[in-house]
């Protein structure tokens, strides 16, 4: 047996942030997304697999644009006529109260709202159970797995879930423990939610395939699907990147000169140095040793204008693109004329916390549907553009 195992496609995933992009540049990120299921499709094909399991967030808002949509029914029918089954659930990004197959392919079985279990037998007369249920509403805060049934008779069981590990406050996406996943003895669970692909477990697998495409500079590296055979009575999962564009951070020396051409050209040759061939690299640009820079130098780099220098330069390269830069300061905070830096550091250890975080957003992500994106926070990031502000010299 051979199937796919993929989660959190995110189609028509909006991108924000990323701006003075050049325009094919841009439509290149924002298909990104598309690119990556059509990869997945392509694999699915080309293999020969015996069916594509998709656990949650097909699409990235609970109201899909037309051409997502129209996008996701054509893969499906690309894999409809090359007779390979797609078992799909709705996360907490594309929840909806699940009527049929919402007009998809034949070869489509859609979870509905409470868990089920479906059967698929196999060319080899090899029978697989499925369970799994779609989200109808954005939050799930109920553990959904003491539903799930016990394996049966059938050769393989799988378990789909669009959910989190239970934690001790906050779990509004259908918690769960890996005891109690483990406890219901399938041979392999496939997650969606987390966008990091990963194992929680070998024995069964259990296992998160990550986003196939990163979306923002905390889903860094790689990213892809599983694909899942079996070797005697197991399942074996192996990760596939088919990514298109990666996020990553690169980390460059300033040298000590009074020419801002010659310091730009060297930024530029140290990223060139660093930076990955393929796939195609956002590049979070930290520069360290600036404080032997000239103050004038220092304010460029601090208000934009020497991102923009580079981003102007770069318009032509086909490898990699600068959407963002941080000074690292060296030292401590000597340019903040008003503020100890002993404060400053002790405020810094009680204010960057996930919980203050949480805290402090926790209207603003229950009004603006921003709780997700307040969670993958980079606290390393937020902290240095904070501290950068306070530094600016206007």
């Amino acid at each position: 047996m051979r199937f796919i195992h993929t989660a959190d496609l995110h189609l028509d995933s909006p991108f924000l942030g990323l701006t003075a992009m050049p325009t094919s540049l841009w439509e290149r990120v924002h298909s990104s997304t598309f690119t990556a299921f059509q990869k997945i499709v392509d694999d699915a094909i080309n293999l020969r697999v015996d069916f594509v399991l998709i656990s949650g967030d097909i699409y990235d808002r609970d109201q899909q644009s037309i051409a997502a949509t129209d996008f996701f029914t054509q893969q499906c029918e690309r894999l409809n006529r090359a007779r390979i089954p797609v078992y799909l659930l709705y996360g907490n990004h594309d929840y909806h109260v699940v009527h049929g197959t919402d007009s998809l392919p034949a070869n489509v079985y859609v979870f509905g709202n409470q868990v089920t279990t479906t059967v698929l037998t196999l060319a080899n007369h090899e029978t697989v159970a499925i369970s799994g249920f779609s989200y109808d509403q954005r939050w799930i805060e109920r553990d959904q797995v003491k539903d799930y049934p016990q394996k049966g008779n059938t050769v393989w069981h799988i378990g789909m879930l669009h959910g989190a590990v239970q934690q001790s406050t906050a779990n509004h996406y259908a918690p769960f423990t890996i005891s109690e996943l483990a406890s219901k003895n399938y041979d392999y669970w496939a997650l969606g939610h987390i966008h990091k692909h990963q194992l929680l477990a070998q024995n069964p697998p259990i296992v998160y395939s990550g986003n196939p495409q990163g979306r923002h500079k905390n889903e860094s590296g790689q990213h892809g699907y599983y694909l899942v055979e079996s070797h005697g009575k197991k399942l074996v999962p192996h990760f596939k990147a088919v990514a298109g564009i990666e996020w990553s951070t690169v980390n460059v020396t300033a040298i000590p000169t009074a020419n801002l051409t010659e310091f730009e050209r060297s930024l530029s040759q140290q990223i060139a140095a660093k930076a990955k061939k393929t796939p195609f690299q956002l590049i979070a640009l930290t520069i360290e040793g600036s404080n032997h820079l000239p103050s004038a130098f220092r304010h460029l780099l601090a208000n934009g204008d020497v991102l923009e220098h580079l981003q102007t330069q770069n318009k032509a390269n086909n490898n990699w693109w600068i959407y963002d830069l941080l000074i690292h300061q060296q030292s401590s905070l000597p340019s903040m004329t008003d503020l100890d830096a002993d404060y400053w550091q002790q405020a810094a250890k009680e204010v960057f916390t996930p919980a203050r975080i949480a805290e402090l957003t926790k209207s603003l992500a229950r009004e603006a549907d921003l709780a997700d994106k307040l969670a993958t926070l980079d606290l390393e990031q937020l902290k240095q553009a904070t501290t950068q502000l306070l530094r600016r010299e206007d």
